[in-house]
């Protein structure tokens, strides 16, 4: 992701990982923005792109993310671009050497039958 005043300097990265092929099509989605830019919109419209990407170009199924419940900019961002929570993932990731709680947020492709 780029600056939009300043094309060159790059603000922070959204990325599929864990494609999952065969009868599950599905994949994880990871991002990170410098929090100078946060509460800009970009990272909304990176997860936005990133999600159309993956359902048009890709043809996956089901993109899940992994957000910590005080992250309430996260959740937000997920929610703006049309995932909904599936549960708590319990002691999900070792962040800092504690194990965190996250909230496992879910897009389905609905436009597959």
């Amino acid at each position: 992701m780029f600056a939009r005043e300043q094309p060159e300097t790059v603000l922070g990265s959204a990325a599929l990982n864990g494609i999952v092929r065969g009868c599950f099509q599905s994949c994880f989605l990871g991002y990170r923005l410098d929090e100078k830019n946060q509460c800009r919109g970009y990272m909304t419209e990176a997860v936005e792109a990133v999600t159309g990407y993956a359902f048009r170009e890709l043809g996956l199924h089901r993109i899940e993310a992994n957000v910590m419940p005080r992250n309430k900019a996260s959740l937000r961002v997920l929610e703006k671009a049309g995932y909904r929570e599936e549960g708590v993932a319990r002691r999900y990731l070792k962040i800092n050497g504690v194990r965190e709680d996250h909230i496992h947020m879910v897009r389905l492709n609905e436009a597959q039958p």
